[in-house]
């Protein structure tokens, strides 16, 4: 005979899912907490807007890259490297015997093998994983953008030093030091990603503080300096308003920030976009170092 239902049992049943939906919800930010989250997302949109910043940041990369021809390394690893425009540039500029492009999208990645050149490959993998995949160990790694959407960068740094080859190694490094514009739709823009990415523990302005995680990693600047970029209004109004299609998505973003508000940002960078609207050039300090770890002792 089963048991009749009372008021009590239901009250006790209610308690515990109530009590299992909390437990979950803590399990969901805990993880929050401790895992790297990539906000600007994978879609093809995404991958529209690294097309467009590969295009806007390549001379600079390139410029950077050059120097680094003369390492002759043999195997290069392109950390982050999404749909594969800054691998590409990595085996163009400095010539490895072989570079390999890591992204832990499975989407990005697809995208990069249809585009492959001879000599380069790809593989799917966090890069804040160590070791990375692939023999032998790299003697020249290549982040652009990525430190920025870490929680914890020094931790990081050092896994790549450690996975690096066991002879002298190089890292090459391009992050934002600071980004600004006098027009108050980029001001906004700018300020809401800060905002975002605060949220998750990541530093938009990482450039400016990078200096004490890389020494405590072993990475030795060879190059250090910030690069002053005044980029076009409209192709950056461009670019920001791919990315605000993808991020205004996020949960944090839904929460916190109000769809009107975003609705009118959105417009305004579509009317710079378009060329409705004027603006100033975007200020951008890049800052771009070439790190060297030396041969570990035997």
């Amino acid at each position: 005979m089963s048991r009749p239902t009372t008021a009590a049992t239901e009250i006790e049943a209610e308690a515990e899912a109530e009590a299992e939906a909390e437990a979950e919800a803590e399990a969901e930010a805990e993880a929050e907490e401790t895992t790297d989250r990539y906000t600007f997302g994978d879609s093809p949109l995404a991958a529209d807007r690294l097309a467009l910043l590969a295009a806007t940041y390549e001379p600079s990369s390139a410029r950077l890259l050059r120097m680094c021809a003369s390492l002759a390394p043999g195997r290069a690893v392109d950390l982050g490297c999404g749909p594969g425009h800054s691998t590409r540039l990595l085996h163009a500029v400095v010539a490895p015997a072989a570079t390999v492009g890591l992204d832990s999208s499975p989407d990005h990645v697809a995208r990069a093998r249809a585009a492959a050149p001879p000599g380069i490959d790809y593989a799917v993998h966090d890069v804040t994983v160590t070791p990375l995949p692939g023999a032998p160990r790299p003697d020249l790694l290549y982040c652009r953008f990525l430190l920025t959407h870490l929680r914890d960068p020094g931790r990081v740094l050092a896994g790549w030093a450690a996975a690096a080859a066991p002879e002298r190694a190089a890292l090459v490094i391009e992050e934002t030091a600071s980004m600004s514009s006098a027009h108050a739709t980029f001001q906004l823009y700018y300020r809401l990603v800060a905002e975002l990415q605060r949220h998750y523990g990541q530093e938009m302005m990482i450039g400016r503080t990078l200096d004490r995680a890389l020494a405590a990693a072993g990475w030795n600047a060879e190059i250090s300096g910030v690069r002053e970029l005044s980029l076009p209004a409209r192709r950056m109004a461009r670019l920001h308003g791919l990315n605000l299609a993808t991020w205004r998505h996020d949960p944090f973003a839904r929460a916190s920030f109000a769809p009107r508000m975003l609705d009118e940002l959105a417009a305004g960078l579509h009317a710079i976009a378009s060329g409705v609207e004027d603006a100033p050039d975007v200020q951008h300090s890049l800052r771009q170092l070439v790190l060297m770890r030396d041969a570990a002792p035997p």
